[in-house]
């Protein structure tokens, strides 16, 4: 998650204001005053999601969640794979 201010999290997604209500309330960025927390990737993947596709917010919830699921098993595979890999270099 990545802090910022209300104007910059504006600016990336274009001014739409009601957006950033919506991202709130469905629990996709927390505010706490003009800061808030915001997991980019997650905030552009509903703004496509929204505007381009046309998914609903349950949908939407749906697939930010099963993208970062999957990213997190990814980098678990990368990192058995190299630990796998460290394992079978042989030692002197």
């Amino acid at each position: 998650m990545i802090r910022f201010t209300y104007q910059h999290l504006l600016e990336l997604v274009d001014g739409d204001d009601e957006f950033i209500v919506r991202l709130v309330e469905e629990g996709l960025i927390e505010q706490r005053d003009d800061v808030m927390s915001v997991d980019v990737d997650a905030v552009l993947l509903a703004r496509t999601l929204w505007r381009n596709l046309e998914v609903d917010w349950p949908g939407i919830e749906i697939i930010v969640r099963l993208t970062a699921q999957l990213n997190a098993a990814r980098r678990r595979v990368q990192e058995l794979e190299a630990a796998v890999a460290a394992s079978e270099k042989p030692t002197a």
